[in-house]
Order: C-alpha cells, then structure tokens, then sequence
C-alpha cells in the first residue's frame, strides 16, 4: 500500500486512520438495524460510516454543479490547466500564473492529475505543447493542490526552512483501474480490501448509489493501485492493467472474463499523502509559514496534508468559504488551533 517498511511511517498515522472501537459498541451495533447503527462519530478523521448520500451520476456531478453556479454568477473556471507561480506582495499573493496543458487522455487513460511540480513526470509532452503563460491578478487563493507544491509555487517568498520542510512531505501515486461489467451486481459491500492482490480496493460504484453511472444491466468496478511514478503499474497500457485486474477478480469468482465491456484508468500523482516518520516537525514548520501569507487558505486531504475522506474534504471547503467572508484574520481563525484539530491553514 505504501511503498515503504511499517518502521518508516508515523505513530500518528494509525491515530489518524484506525477507528476507535470499543468491544460494548460492537456488540451494541451488531444488535441494531437500519440508522440505529450509527453509534456516533468514534474517530473524527476515519468515523465508521453506515449510510452515505452518494450523487447517482458520481462524485463528479458536485464539482459540474460548482462550475454551473460560478459562470452563472459571472465567474471563471478554467480548466486543463497548471499553475506555474503564484506573484506574493508584501505577504500577500497578488496573482496567479499558469499554463494550459493538452488533453492528458490517451487510450485508455482517461486522465492523469498532476502539478507539474514533480520532477519526474511532464504532463506537457502528452499531446502537444503547453500554451503561453497567463496571469490573473487576485485578491486571496483558495488551495487545494499538494500543499508541498503550494510551497514551491510561492517561490522565494518562503523561507529556506519552509522550502526543506515542504520537502520531507510525500504523497504515493495512485492508479485507479475502471471495469464495466455486463452483470446488475457484483460485489456483496460497497469495498473490499485485499493484501494479496494487483489492486488494494475493490468497489463498486453502485453499492455507493452511483446507480446512473451506467445502464441497469451493468455495473462499474474500481480497483485501486498504489504506485510509484514511472514504476511497471504507473507506465502500464490501460488495457493490460484492466485485463489482469480481470482475472483476478475471475479467480475469486466475483465476474467472468467475458463480462467485461470496457477496461480504463485514471491516474494521479498525489493520490495519498504518507505520513512518514518526522512529519509532524515538517507540517509544524509549515503552519507556521502559512500564517505569514493572509490572503491564502488550504485545506483538503491534499492541500492540508490529511489523509481524510471526501465527506470530511467537503467539510473543508465549507470551512474556509466561512473563513474568508468572515472577515477575520488567520491569526484570529487558527493561530492557536493544534494541526490535528485544523480544517484549513
């Protein structure tokens, strides 16, 4: 899963990601139907989640919804795009800088999410040449993107300790593998984890109630991969990928080769950040150069450097739109909230 031996990863990570369960609350849930399940929020950061509201159409229907309500209010989305530099003034950041990328598709990939920031991986060179660089002047910044790279997009307006701590932060790649499979229904959960398998997740976006993602006679399985850029799964041909994800799942009996309509992949840089040991010094050092720069929040699993779910992301966002028509300062907001507790910086 994370690329690298148990001794090399933080106490806290279990912390962060292992629920809390006591063996009186097992035996209570297990005794209880329907919403009595839920027995309330046992880990704030990996709670045990028994009913989710999961748009039909998939996750992405929220952020489509987002940029319909932005362009109707007269705003901007631009996307297929890379930010290249952010311009800082007297400790605010007074402009964004980027790029237009070409289509990351190819084949089968559907699309592969990067910064650009890497250093070993160039989005540019998919199918053709980046545009010219562009600059929209600004008065805060929302961030989402790696908050390493956020780092290395505010260029000499950190500090040289900043620069080193951004660069103990790592995030392992991750390689999502889609199969369309001629059957109503596969899998008996929403995920099933493996340790002995190509993939680490199984699931099935229809046990989420993702029931329009395709027609009612088939269904979609995902299959996650944890990797390293430019290692065997991150170069794989789509196709491949899926076919022996395919026989694997033929072998536990879950499907049949020949049910299987349409094999693609995604593939992102920064699927999951890994909490290795001396991370919390780095994040420390960072949090505290954060509050320098007053018009810049982030948050989100990425761009707060928490390995959180989606509903608690959303969470996030909500946070630092509050914060930013609140009116009060950084200082006021967090300056004395611990990390662990922080839902942006």
């Amino acid at each position: 899963m994370w690329g690298i031996p148990p001794s090399q990863l933080a106490a806290s990570f279990a912390q962060h990601r292992i629920p809390h369960i006591s063996l009186w609350k097992v035996i209570q849930t297990s005794l209880r139907t329907g919403r009595a399940k839920i027995s309330g929020s046992e880990h704030r950061y990996a709670p045990l989640v028994v009913e989710l509201f999961y748009p039909p159409r998939g996750a992405g229907l929220i952020s489509e919804r987002m940029a319909e309500r932005i362009r109707a209010k007269g705003g901007r989305v631009e996307t297929g795009t890379l930010v290249t530099g952010l311009d800082v003034m007297d400790g605010r950041v007074i402009a964004v800088r980027y790029r237009r990328v070409p289509r990351t598709d190819d084949g089968g990939q559907l699309c592969m999410m990067t910064t650009g920031l890497e250093g070993n991986v160039d989005p540019y060179r998919m199918n053709g040449s980046p545009g010219p660089e562009e600059r929209i002047e600004c008065d805060g910044i929302v961030n989402t993107i790696p908050l390493p790279h956020l780092v290395k997009l505010l260029g000499d307006a950190v500090s040289p300790e900043a620069k080193a701590a951004a660069d103990v932060l790592r995030f392992r790649a991750l390689t999502i593998v889609g199969l369309r499979v001629k059957r109503p229904r596969v899998l008996p959960a929403q995920s099933i984890y493996f340790q002995d398998k190509m993939f680490n997740r199984l699931s099935e976006t229809r046990n989420y109630g993702g029931s329009d993602v395709c027609g009612p006679d088939e269904t979609v399985l995902l299959c996650d991969i944890t990797c390293d850029i430019g290692d065997a799964i991150w170069t794989a041909d789509p196709s491949e990928l899926g076919h022996r994800c395919a026989e694997e799942l033929e072998v536990e009996g879950f499907l049949k080769m020949d049910e299987v309509v349409e094999r693609v992949a995604l593939r992102t840089t920064f699927g999951y950040p890994v909490y290795v040991v001396g991370y919390e010094q780095a994040i420390d050092t960072l949090m505290k150069e954060l509050l320098r720069f007053e018009n810049v929040v982030t948050g989100g699993r990425q761009g707060l450097y928490k390995y959180v779910d989606m509903d608690i992301a959303s969470e996030m966002g909500l946070s630092m739109a509050d914060h930013v028509l609140s009116g009060r300062t950084k200082q006021e907001t967090i300056a004395h909230i611990p990390y662990e507790d922080r839902v942006f910086a």
